[in-house]
């Protein structure tokens, strides 16, 4: 049997040298090449890109991941008004082979749905973590037909309180190799029986570099961890004009 090569192991990078891949990011986004293939050629392993973003009731907020142009997840408010009552909720969910860590379950009748997991910073994601079907939901509430009785489902309602920077497990698939991620999010339940009631802030996102190998929830420092500020992806989305 023919054994795989090891992957080389990634050297520490130095402050001037992350200063450069940062520079370089923002040059080589504007011709369309991607984060990773920058932060491969240098060993960088993990790929930290600071934001601040709201979802909006009905407005997908999309995440490129990698920074090559192209959306690899999308958080969107799902809401249903009904004769038995009104639901809004927010879901979560990847794009092609894109996925999001969670679990499965089944309800009494019979009828299957997934949820995403919430978290906790330090948790490990990487091939041992499961990833469900798609769209699995984060948080959910559900209003009865009349008057104002609601009730809180999912890992990320907390009983009605919501909860604060946790992460979604991610895995995404780059030129048919699979590397894992984080995304980091906050989430309120405002119980007012509108569109907008379940919102979610996403502070922050990363990714691996190195095919296959976990990345661990909230890592933002270290020798091996380059940034990618605010500032510069205003400047990468000016730069795909």
């Amino acid at each position: 049997m023919t054994r795989s090569p090891r992957p080389r192991k990634p050297s520490a990078l130095s402050r001037s040298t992350h200063q450069r891949l940062n520079s370089y990011a923002l040059a080589a986004s504007a011709a369309g090449v991607s984060v990773l293939a920058l932060a491969r050629a240098s060993e960088a392993k993990v790929v930290y890109t600071e934001t601040h973003q709201v979802t909006r009731a009905r407005i997908p907020l999309y995440i490129d991941l990698n920074h090559d142009g192209i959306k690899d997840f999308v958080l969107r408010t799902a809401i249903y008004v009904g004769s038995s009552g009104f639901e809004v909720g927010l879901d979560a969910s990847g794009y092609r082979n894109n996925a999001v860590a969670g679990r499965r379950f089944s309800t009494s009748g019979g009828y299957f749905f997934s949820a995403a997991s919430a978290l906790p910073a330090g948790a490990r994601i990487g091939p041992k973590r499961k990833f469900p079907v798609r769209f699995p939901f984060m948080a959910v509430e559900l209003f009865n037909g009349v008057g104002s009785q609601y009730s809180d489902l999912g890992p990320w309602a907390s009983k009605g309180k919501g909860v604060r920077n946790r992460y979604l497990g991610l895995k995404f698939v780059v030129h048919g190799k699979v590397h894992y991620g984080w995304a980091r999010l906050s989430v309120t339940l405002g119980h007012h029986r509108q569109y907008d009631d379940v919102s979610g802030t996403l502070t922050g996102y990363a990714y691996e570099t190195v095919p296959n190998k976990p990345i661990i929830a909230g890592q933002i420092t270290g020798p091996n961890v380059i940034t990618v500020p605010p500032e510069t992806l205003g400047e990468l989305a000016r730069g795909r004009k």
